[in-house]
């Protein structure tokens, strides 16, 4: 009897101890994920970081040493530019790029999808 009661007592600790945890990580991963920011509805991008809306970001951030594009606007170094970019109706899904970067769009060599419309 003893036995049993001490099982009991030992499942309701670890119980006790998994429920704190799993509420703390999600108390540090609702902060994580929620900084208050504002989302520009057009753009589904926090609006202080929409180049769009806000044009001086493309100047303040300069150029993007790696891709040679404003940094603003370097959807290869923060994906979270790719619904700005479909919603200005400037996404290469072909060559998943925005077209105006897209130099093979500017070369002539179209995606696959893009060849067959044309057909």
């Amino acid at each position: 009897m003893i036995k049993q009661i001490l099982t009991a007592l030992l499942f309701i600790v670890i119980g006790a101890g998994a429920t704190i945890f799993y509420l703390k990580s999600q108390a540090s991963h609702s902060k994580q994920h929620d900084h208050g920011a504002v989302i520009c509805p057009e753009h589904k991008i926090a609006e202080k970081a929409c180049p769009w809306c806000d044009k001086t970001l493309i100047k303040k951030m300069g150029i993007c040493p790696e891709h040679k594009v404003a940094e603003a606007l370097c959807s290869r170094c923060n994906k979270a530019l790719i619904p700005g970019f479909i919603a200005e109706d400037d996404w290469c899904a072909g060559h998943n790029i925005p077209e105006s970067q897209c130099d093979l769009c500017k070369a002539g060599i179209l995606p696959e999808d893009e060849l067959k419309k044309g057909k």
